[in-house]
Parts: C-alpha cells; structure tokens; sequence
C-alpha cells in the first residue's frame, strides 16, 4: 500500500472527524465516568488553531485520498519558575489510526514525523498523557521509546 504522509490544513477537517470519533469512542468505552458519548468529537476552532499555529501540527497519512490517520502536537514551554528548569517540549495531543488500518506501522510513521517536528521547534522533548486501560497504546508509546515520567492517579469516593 502506498500511503502519503502530510500536514494537515483547514479542509483536512470533515476528513479527520471519522478517526477523531473512533478514538474518543475508545475513551468512553474505557472511561465511561470520564468521557460522554457525542457524535462531534474534533471541535472545529481548536482544530484551525492548531493548524494556522507556528507552535502546533497536525499530521494526516492519507490512502486513496482519504485521511487513515492523524496526530495532533503542540509546542509548550515549561512554568518559568524558580524551582523548575525552563525548557519547551512537545506534546502529543491526539493521535489516532483508522481501525481497518492498524498493523500496518502507520502508528510509527506519524510518531517518526512528530519527533521531527519536535527537533525543528528546537524542543528538548515529545510528551504525552494515555489511559492505563489503554494497554496497546501503552505497549506502542513504549516500543517508540517512550517512558513514563509521571503518574496521575485518583481515588473514587462516590459513584456518579
């Protein structure tokens, strides 16, 4: 299969909304007490924002001129804070491969591209945040190199 690897632009949005839905889906499915069920999950504004922006990306592998997958990524710069050491980095906001497409390294081509961008925003780091329950994501995220750096947990006092 010949896919093709690009920045997305504004008319990419319709496209991406399919993916961006099958992810968040995930995410309910997971998370029931975290995420609703809604038909518009990609909000249109935050989308061009990261688009038209110098400091973010979006990615799209595109096959037979549909959009199969996408990354979202976005420059930071860290608290500038006494206590912290100032540096930037990137961080992965979304990511998400078309179900009928998985397996087929397309994951690892959109990674590739976001720690190409990161090394061309002179970040010292690409960062993102996944689910515990999320044991694929997990399982890739660490075959690209990634290690955890922190933890976020919870304890739930009461039932929704």
């Amino acid at each position: 299969m010949k896919y093709q690897v690009r920045i997305a632009t504004s008319e990419d949005y319709e496209k991406i909304k399919p993916i961006h839905k099958e992810v968040h889906d995930l995410h309910v499915e997971g998370r029931p007490d975290k995420y609703n069920p809604t038909k518009n999950t990609l909000d249109k504004e935050y989308y061009l924002n990261l688009v038209n922006n110098n400091e973010g990306r979006v990615y799209v592998i595109e096959y037979d001129k549909k959009i199969i997958a996408f990354t979202f990524l976005r420059k930071n710069i860290a608290s500038d804070r006494e206590t912290v050491v100032k540096h930037s980095y990137v961080f992965m906001e979304d990511f998400g491969v078309n179900k009928n497409y998985k397996e087929n390294g397309l994951g690892r081509l959109l990674f590739d591209k976001a720690l190409e961008f990161t090394e061309e925003v002179n970040a010292t780091s690409l960062e993102l945040g996944v689910w515990e329950f999320n044991e694929t994501a997990i399982k890739f995220y660490e075959a690209m190199g990634m290690q955890t750096q922190a933890r976020k947990m919870e304890i739930k006092l009461q039932k929704e």
